[in-house]
């Protein structure tokens, strides 16, 4: 486990926003330890580093892609 990756090149690479991150660690889909850790020492709001490749087959493996926003069809 490489926990090289920050917050902002995980989005980049899955393409999603901050928000979505944060809700699948809260729905438990991106777990500590497996798919993140937290850096820094008594901080509030760590800086999470995340493990891209365990993130990806989560994912994939979870056979659901992550919903884009519908976009309205134009008038």
């Amino acid at each position: 486990m490489a926990f090289s990756f920050t917050t902002g090149e995980v989005q980049v690479a899955l393409r999603v926003t901050k928000n979505t991150l944060t809700r699948l660690r809260a729905a438990e889909v991106l777990r500590p330890g497996v798919h993140f850790t937290a850096h820094g020492v008594g901080l509030r709001r760590p800086a999470l580093r995340w493990d891209l490749p365990a993130v990806e087959e989560t994912l994939a493996k979870r056979g659901k892609q992550i919903p884009r926003p519908k976009q309205e069809a134009a008038r």
